[in-house]
């Protein structure tokens, strides 16, 4: 794979203590800054690989090594090797079965020897899926109802470049390339120091940030220059006791201003996320992702949709009227009131609202939203994603008007620093 580094080079990978103490345990001394506005790191500490969550799956998963492997326990007994591993379907129970064998255990390991990959295709309504290489090894974990996590285990600058060509457009600027490759490595870092789940630390989806894995396409090796011009980058800010990384957000189109996340998340109030940010730039944006055309969607498939998220909407019965409560300063909507016919009453977050209509429908909170019929319409749509954070669009204006990478974020995310850690 061009330009990255080896396992054993990443578990040299060094980060600002003060921000990430749960990542690592082995302290280092900083190196010189390369790059012009970034800020040198004062403590440092190691870090582990990062562990990405591709599937959750019964019997719909299948896995295949090309070259030598070995497959081991979690605790690191050798429980089977060979040149190749064929295709093999992977199920849960009481323990891993791949190939229709049981290996006696909970969680296994498969880890291809020698810098090799893992192919993993999923099974889908059309058949299986494209298959995705990864480097690092593959985690097995076996679940109680019979279902298998499926967990990519690697270093962070593969998991990176990784990510990249699932978020931007290949033809993006390759500054745009590079603030993208440090919001990413940012936001994965933080995830890893701050939130808990069980066996993980993010998803390949975009609950967390697409990632594809590897690839020998020329997006791929535009991801991984600019993961090696950026490597060892992170984004943090001055908090009162000191230098932290923060949860770097982003989206696609903000529409002209920035939304902040104590608004979108009801968390995060710190200066790089209080929003608020101009953006004239995203006005390049391609298709519907700074304005988007109307949408209708049907009252009864609305109410289908949120009552799977939220089961306590169902007292609504009959859907009658969506009204947005309370707007921000940038015009978003920050809570949302349906009314059903009976005159029951359901409130939610704009944000949770949107997700649940389905992000490709209602492309933002900052529209007009409207009952007609039997049907609710959403109309006078700007911008793309929940507008928090760096605006990706935006981000591609400003790389073609000249600006650099730590320009770039310092402008979406104020009082930030483009910081060194490793």
């Amino acid at each position: 794979m061009p330009g990255l580094p080896s396992k054993s080079a990443s578990r040299r990978t060094l980060v600002l203590a003060c921000a990430l103490a749960a990542t690592g345990l082995a302290t280092g001394c900083p190196g010189p800054s390369r790059s012009a506005g970034v800020k040198p790191a004062t403590a440092l500490r190691s870090v582990r690989d990062i562990r990405v969550l591709l599937a959750v799956s019964q019997s719909d998963v299948r896995i295949r090594v090309p070259g030598k492997y070995t497959i081991r326990s979690r605790e690191g007994n050798v429980l089977g090797q060979g040149a190749a591993l064929p295709w093999a379907i992977v199920s849960g129970g009481p323990s891993v079965v791949l190939g229709g064998r049981p290996l006696g255990g909970a969680g296994i390991e498969i880890v291809p020897l020698s810098g090799g990959t893992v192919a993993v295709s999923r099974q889908t309504e059309f058949g299986w899926s494209p298959v995705r290489q990864y480097g690092g090894y593959l985690r097995l974990l076996a679940q109680a109802d019979g279902a298998v996590k499926v967990i990519n285990v690697v270093d962070m600058e593969t998991y990176v470049a990784g990510v990249l060509p699932g978020e931007i457009y290949p033809d993006f600027h390759q500054e745009a390339f590079r603030a993208q490759a440090i919001a990413a490595r940012t936001y994965a870092l933080y995830e890893m120091s701050t939130t808990a789940r069980a066996g993980y630390d993010v998803t390949a989806t975009e609950g967390s940030q697409v990632y594809e894995g590897l690839s020998d396409s020329a997006v791929y090796r535009k991801a991984c220059a600019a993961v090696e011009h950026t490597r060892g980058l992170v984004c943090t800010w001055t908090s009162p006791v000191g230098e932290r990384i923060f949860c770097t957000y982003f989206c696609s189109a903000c529409g002209g201003v920035t939304q902040s996340v104590a608004d979108g998340k009801s968390r995060h109030n710190i200066p790089p996320l209080a929003g608020g940010v101009r953006c004239d730039y995203c006005r390049i944006a391609k298709g519907e992702a700074y304005r988007w055309k109307p949408r209708s969607v049907p009252s009864a498939e609305l109410m289908s949709r949120l009552i799977e998220r939220y089961p306590q909407a169902a007292k609504l019965g009959r859907l009658r009227d969506v009204r947005v409560l309370r707007r921000g300063a940038g015009g978003r909507a920050l809570v949302i009131g349906l009314i059903g016919e009976s005159g029951e009453t359901f409130q939610l977050p704009g944000e949770n609202f949107r997700l649940a209509v389905g992000s490709r429908v209602m492309r933002s909170t900052d529209c007009r939203i409207r009952v007609e019929g039997d049907s609710v319409v959403f109309e006078n749509g700007k911008g793309f994603g929940h507008g928090m954070g760096l605006c990706q669009w935006g981000m591609e204006g400003q790389a073609r008007l000249g600006r650099s990478a730590a320009q770039i974020l310092r402008y979406y995310y104020p009082q930030a620093h483009v910081t060194r850690a490793y």
